[in-house]
Parts: structure tokens; sequence; C-alpha cells
């Protein structure tokens, strides 16, 4: 039965798209047990990281199912309305998504929403809406222009042709390559390296990165600094200065208040900052 499962060991999250006979596609019920499990993570405090991959190693999502679309959302009588797959984007835990063959249709765009790609060399990615008479939405045309250029977005987009792994990693989309097999691992591995860190401060880095973009270059340094001056007044910075000192590992998690407690909103520079998650 098609479903989507998740664990949580050693404050690493893992969401797997279970339904390997579609090529793992997400149907409306689906869709809702994934919006779910994103409002779980929410509240939850024993998730730093999570690693989002699909069933089987054959694919790691085809996107929408199109039978629901057709006679239902497309055409004349259609109501434009597809059951959109939600993706993790505003939330503050890194996503890294595992990829093992195909990542097409939606799955692309959900992949393109992680934090960070891992594609085995088996992976094959792109999107797919040119060839079914519509443009490549569900923010695919932003977030490619922003994730490897103008000029490599163009070429993906206008000819809706899937590269493989070794070509997403000369872009940029994808961050590393690994063998058949390996992706959901080694995205296990980098995870786990990052869950050691202040879950704050590793929010609080990722909102940075992705609201800098939007300000002016003063305005981004200007902001960066002032959340570090009060990330220095936390637990987890005392911990962490202490730990060297004392020539121990760090034991992080010690911080009240959130991420919102390094003042990303109060040092938003210009108007009102944006929203995230929580």
């Amino acid at each position: 039965m098609a479903s989507i499962d998740f664990e949580v060991k050693d404050f690493v999250g893992h969401i797997t798209i279970n339904n390997p006979e579609k090529r793992n596609a997400v149907d409306s019920a689906m869709a809702k047990e994934l919006a779910a499990i994103y409002d779980d993570i929410d509240r939850r405090s024993d998730v730093r990281v999570v690693v989002l991959s699909g069933a089987g190693g054959k694919s790691f999502c085809a996107g929408g199912y199109i039978p629901d679309y057709v006679g239902k959302v497309v055409g004349p009588e259609g109501s434009g309305k597809r059951t959109v797959l939600p993706k993790p984007w505003r939330m503050s835990v890194p996503f890294i998504a595992a990829i093992e063959g195909y990542c097409v249709g939606g799955g692309f765009p959900l992949a393109l929403t992680c934090d960070l790609r891992i594609a085995s060399e088996t992976a094959v990615m792109g999107p797919s809406g040119l060839k079914r008479g519509v443009i490549n939405g569900a923010s695919v045309i932003t977030r490619m222009v922003r994730l490897v250029g103008l000029g490599n977005a163009m070429e993906c987009l206008l000819t809706s042709e899937y590269m493989n792994a070794e070509k997403a990693l000369q872009i940029g989309l994808v961050q590393r390559v690994v063998p058949q097999g390996e992706a959901v691992s080694t995205a296990v591995e980098l995870a786990e390296t990052i869950a050691q860190f202040s879950p704050d401060a590793v929010a609080a880095t990722k909102r940075i990165a992705y609201d800098g973009i939007d300000l002016s270059w003063d305005e981004s340094l200007d902001w960066e600094e002032a959340v570090l001056e009060e990330n220095y007044r936390t637990p987890d910075a005392e911990e962490g200065y202490q730990s060297f000192l004392d020539r121990r590992p760090a034991v992080f998690g010690r911080n009240v208040g959130g991420p919102e407690a390094l003042g990303l909103t109060k040092h938003w520079p210009n108007g009102d900052a944006p929203k995230w998650r929580e």
C-alpha cells in the first residue's frame, strides 16, 4: 500500500515516499500524509535535519499521480487546480534529498526545495511541464534560475531534457554524486554531521542564506552581524566555546526560544521579515 513513512534516529528524521510500483508518484492521500509529517516535524525538538528519499531504489519521486489530473484538472472543464505536492519550504530544519533513479515531474521541484541534494550515479532528473503542454511551474523556474544561473536553467527548462547525475553536479544542482544504492546512506551521514551542531545556529544559518538574497549586500551583512551578536549570548554558544577549552565534544540544544531567539526578525532590516514555519 502506498504511504509516506517517517522515522527519527539521533536527531535525524527520514521521510520515505513509498509507492515504488508507480515510481513513487504521490496521490492526494499521500500528499496529506506528507503535509502532516511536516507539521509533526515543526512540533518536535528531536528532529534537527531531515533526509527525504523514495522507496525501492529506482525512483526518488515522479510527482503527482497523472490519472488525478485527466478530466479533473486539465482541459476546458478542468479546475486548473492540481493536487499540490507539499514541499518543505520555509522550514527551519535543513532537508537533504537522497536521489536514486527518477526525479521528474512534481518530484523535481520537491528535490529543488530541499537544501542539499545527493544523487546516485543512476539519477535522472529534470522538469516535465512542457512535455505536458504547461509551464514548468511548481516553483521550478524560479528555483532553477537561482540555483544554477540563467543559462543552465534555460537549457534545462526550454528543452525539458532530463539530465544525468554528472550533468547535475557540473551545473551545481546536486552537491555529491555517489555509487548506485548509496544516496540515502550518504545523505544520512551528512545529516548526522549537521545534527551535531546547535539547532538554532543551523536554522539561523539557513534562514540568513535564503532571505539575505533579497537584501542589498550591506543590509545582508549588517543583519548577519546583528544575529551573530545575539547568538554569542546564548547557552549553546557558551557550551561551544567552553567545550573547546575543555577539549570535549559539545552538547548543543540548550537554547530556549528557537532560532527566533537569535533576533532574526528583530534585526530584519527591510520592512516585514519573511515568515518561516516554527
